[in-house]
């Protein structure tokens, strides 16, 4: 039976679990057509891309503002798709601003809607109050979530977290290190300034000034700095260098084997925070964006119900991994507690000790697996 799916996700996660499902999908189904809106990873798996997500990530009212007319245009191209290809399902991922308004729109011109990874899922309090109006299934990678749904009146199914299966290294540490001349004996820091352009553009300064102190202090130590595809290496090779003449070798692959390999991390928050945690790598977890993204803060932090902004310490209800935000992102600290990570004190062990129930939480499922047979059962009828 031939199957027409429509996957839409809207950031660089999102676009990663959108291609581990249409593989999935693709190896289940030969026939399924798959169309929707994602980056280079969802297009490299076979979807027929709409709209390109990669530039619209944003956090804050003032970035979004810079990408709502991006946005806004994206929402018109699929809506006019979804009634042009006889779309038979909607799997909208996570980036709730866009996708639940979409979902609300789909549901009314009455095709099924099947949310995978539901926005701010992590939540154990509560969950989005639409999300069981606006849906006839919902895939949730954490179990209360679908616990705190189901309650709610939701169709909702704990599937398993995709990144139980995606985070693992695919080279060895010899061959990671061949590649970029790095000596595998020593240390290696691992940096990774986020996938949003305003992310990268406040954080590799400030990353690049820690290194330079931890250098000072441990000149054996080895430095790698990821770079995301949708990103020139000579625009964050200029912001490296801007405050540090550091030559560090750039990671333009896929993150998961510069985690596994290096010993400690420098991360904007993210879902890379959680993949350093299934991965066994400690971490110091940061933010930064604007002087007006600094004032934003200040102004709403009272009204702002997120005690952390890791999800390791948002899964574990505690900060296990320090946190920093805005004027917080001090180099002089960061490089403090990276050699506390890099000597294996007590803030290391207590990360490992951490990362393991953040394992047993998550549980082994194959999410992706998981989601087609919801697929099958619910809205194709069992046919192969």
């Amino acid at each position: 039976m031939e199957r027409s799916i429509a996957i839409v996700s809207g950031e660089a996660s999102g676009d990663l679990y959108g291609a581990d499902l249409a593989n999935t999908l693709k190896a289940r189904y030969p026939q399924t057509r798959i169309g929707g809106v994602g980056g280079a990873r969802m297009g490299e798996s076979g979807v027929k891309i709409w709209q390109d997500s990669r530039l619209w990530g944003s956090i804050g009212v003032i970035e979004a503002f810079k990408v709502a007319p991006r946005v806004i245009y994206a929402m018109q191209v699929v809506k006019r798709q979804l009634k042009r290809q006889a779309i038979d399902l909607l799997i909208p991922i996570d980036f709730g601003a866009f996708n639940v308004p979409l979902c609300r729109w789909t549901k009314r011109q009455g095709l099924p809607v099947l949310y995978y990874i539901p926005p701010g899922s992590w939540r154990r309090d509560r969950q989005g109050k639409d999300l069981p109006f606006i849906t006839d299934c919902i895939a949730t990678p954490f179990p209360w979530s679908a616990e705190i749904l189901q309650r709610m009146g939701a169709n909702a199914h704990w599937v398993g977290h995709p990144l139980t299966q995606l985070s693992r290294p695919t080279e060895t540490k010899a061959a990671f290190c061949d590649r970029f001349g790095l000596d595998p004996d020593r240390p290696i820091i691992g940096i990774l300034p986020g996938s949003r352009r305003h992310e990268v553009r406040h954080l590799t300064p400030a990353f690049a000034r820690a290194c330079e102190q931890l250098h000072r202090k441990k000149p054996e130590v080895q430095f790698v700095l990821s770079v995301m595809p949708h990103f020139s290496p000579d625009f964050v090779q200029a912001l490296w260098q801007s405050q540090s003449n550091l030559l560090v070798p750039m990671e333009t692959r896929s993150i998961q084997n510069m985690i596994a390999h290096t010993d400690a991390l420098l991360c904007c928050s993210g879902t890379a925070t959680l993949e350093a945690a299934l991965l066994n790598t400690p971490m110091l977890i940061s933010y930064r964006g604007s002087s007006l993204m600094t004032m934003e803060y200040h102004l709403r932090k009272r009204r702002l119900s997120v005690s952390y902004i890791g999800l390791p310490n948002l899964i574990l209800e505690r900060k296990l991994c320090p946190e920093f935000l805005q004027e917080e992102v001090q180099p002089k600290v960061l490089c403090g507690l990276l050699l506390e990570l890099l000597d294996k004190q007590e803030a290391y062990q207590t990360q490992m000790e951490g990362f393991a129930e953040i394992r047993a939480l998550l549980g082994n499922k194959k999410s992706s697996w998981e989601v087609t047979e919801l697929i099958d059962q619910m809205f194709l009828g069992g046919e192969e």
